[in-house]
């Protein structure tokens, strides 16, 4: 229970950094984003081809992510909340399975994350622990970024990745998982919930300008569909059908994150994560 409390928390917090203005960077490619130019293009091919070839033999999406620093984007989050609301906002993994790893160096913060999908059991924590320090830090260590992403990456393929995939030593999923998914899904059925009775409301009303009561109607539609590059547009319109009564209320929607358009390398499969992985520092 303590697990679900803390990533109900989470998730509360993360709203309200959104809301504050914190923002997130997009992704170019569900495979390698080296937004810190660690990787040398030959490296960065070749383990794009390694991670694409994971997800043809397995289904798992993984993704490797190199950034300057964290500072810019989520400056009062920890790396841990960082790395969760990153892989969330971009989504990670199969939906249903939500079997996504990410695997998130910060170059001049000296610190990394390996963060996996909601599916994976806490247990496996342990074993992306167990990689971080024996693969990615010692040579981080020595400043030898390239070598330590790429041997840090094949580890997490050839221990994570494919033996979660084929079921060897597989942990039970945690209840837990299923019960913050419950409990978000639960707020947003709540919402459009309150909103149709706010709307059924409004026909008991009595109109202002012809005095009669339950002919107030409600309609909702889109008057300007969302693109990556400008913000949608909503109305909603309440008018009489006893006199020519209208009002207009509009409000704008959000652009399109990266992960809806498919001119970005492709898409991601829509996973979330539950805030399991391990972290280390340089």
């Amino acid at each position: 229970m303590r697990y679900v409390l803390q990533a109900v928390v989470f998730y509360l917090y993360l709203g309200v950094s959104i809301a504050l203005g914190q923002t997130l960077p997009d992704y170019s490619s569900t495979t390698v984003n080296d937004f810190a130019d660690l990787l040398p293009a030959p490296a960065e091919a070749e383990l794009r081809a390694k991670l694409a070839s994971l997800k043809r033999d397995t289904g798992i999406e993984m993704t490797v992510v190199t950034l300057p620093s964290q500072s810019p984007y989520a400056p009062t989050m920890t790396l841990e909340q960082f790395a969760t609301a990153l892989f969330d906002h971009w989504g990670v993994g199969d939906a249903q399975r939500n079997d996504g790893i990410m695997v998130l160096v910060l170059r001049d913060d000296r610190a990394m994350r390996i963060e996996l999908g909601m599916g994976f059991a806490q247990d496996w924590n342990g074993h992306a622990a167990r990689i971080v320090k024996r693969d990615f830090l010692p040579r981080f260590r020595d400043d030898q970024y390239a070598l330590g992403i790429m041997n840090g990456s094949d580890a997490v393929i050839d221990d994570i990745a494919r033996p979660f995939s084929a079921g060897a030593d597989r942990p039970p999923k945690d209840i837990g998982s299923y019960i913050v998914i419950g409990v978000l899904g639960l707020f947003t059925a709540t919402f459009v919930g309150f909103r149709s009775i706010l709307d059924l409301g409004t026909r008991l009303r009595t109109c202002p300008q012809c005095g009669t009561k339950g002919t107030l109607r409600v309609t909702r539609r889109t008057t300007m569909r969302a693109t990556r590059m400008t913000p949608g547009q909503k109305e909603k319109v309440t008018y009489c059908t006893n006199c020519d009564y209208k009002t207009v209320a509009c409000w704008k929607t959000a652009r399109l994150s990266s992960k809806s358009s498919s001119s970005r390398g492709g898409s991601f499969g829509g996973g979330r994560s539950g805030g399991g992985g391990a972290s280390g520092r340089w």
